[in-house]
């Protein structure tokens, strides 16, 4: 049995899988799970290169956060089974114990563009997600790439599973001559709608870049906080999260909260 860290700094990588020699020397990868149908149930070979890129993304702002891979995609980076994702999260739920589970980077999205999750209260994945909140355990998800496909119908809008309320939603940025700013492609969702939802972060994203890029930062600051602030969790890191957020302002004027982390307070 693997011994669960005070400090619950695993992080459970929701993806294609990992290589652990394509990450920092010193990163710690444990045995995870195979979900994606293709492969033995140890196989978390990653054959298509994305949830490594988030794995490095998160151990580059965290060094000392151990990686939980739970692979869902296959060789081609493609869902077989979206009833996957809900054993992937019954799993982590029954798991997180064990393994010391801080946080789950879930940096996938399908092509939708909801402001509700109305539709989705209830569904085994929306309880799940909610039961890991209530036990401290914040699952980061992408808000999604669709944003040009949708803007003309919704300007507002984010991808399944972001729009789940209980869920740590973060929208990507991109750097242009003035500055950071939305990236053209992220979906986002403002808190003004009302609807219960809300993009929670952007930042400007790591590899593998756009929103799961930018999810995998987020990720990574929560496991810097867990290392900082061992006796907090959930919530608490939220607030300390959102405490250190600068205001970017739109062309709408809408204000969005940004993520820096380098300017995290770790103490």
């Amino acid at each position: 049995m693997i011994e669960p860290t005070p400090s619950s700094m695993t992080i459970a990588v929701l993806d294609s899988g990992i290589n652990a020699d394509r990450l920092p020397p010193g990163t710690v990868v444990l045995p995870g799970l195979n979900l994606s149908g293709e492969g033995g149930e140890e196989d978390t070979v990653d054959r298509s290169g994305h949830g490594t890129a988030i794995a490095a993304t998160i151990v580059g702002i965290a060094p000392a956060a151990r990686i939980l891979p739970v692979k869902l995609m296959d060789r081609r980076g493609a869902l077989r089974d979206k009833s996957r994702i809900e054993d992937a999260f019954a799993w982590i739920l029954a798991n997180a114990e064990q393994f010391g589970i801080g946080t789950v980077c879930a940096a996938f999205a399908d092509s939708s563009h909801r402001v509700s999750d109305e539709a989705l209260r209830g569904t085994n994945p929306q309880r799940y997600i909610a039961a890991l909140r209530a036990s401290g355990i914040l699952t980061v998800t992408a808000a999604g790439n669709w944003y040009p496909e949708h803007r003309g119908r919704s300007p507002h809008g984010m991808a399944w599973p972001a729009i789940i309320r209980e869920t740590v939603s973060v929208g990507a940025l991109a750097e242009t001559e003035e500055g950071a700013g939305l990236a053209r492609a992220s979906q986002r969702l403002h808190a003004s709608l009302n609807t219960g939802c809300s993009t929670a972060f952007f930042a400007l994203p790591g590899e593998p870049g756009m929103t799961s890029g930018a999810a995998a930062v987020v990720a990574g600051c929560f496991a810097a906080l867990r290392q900082a602030y061992p006796q907090e969790a959930g919530e608490r890191l939220l607030e300390r999260l959102r405490a250190g957020c600068r205001e970017l302002v739109d062309e709408n004027g809408l204000a969005w909260p940004v993520i820096d982390p380098g300017a995290l307070a770790l103490g």
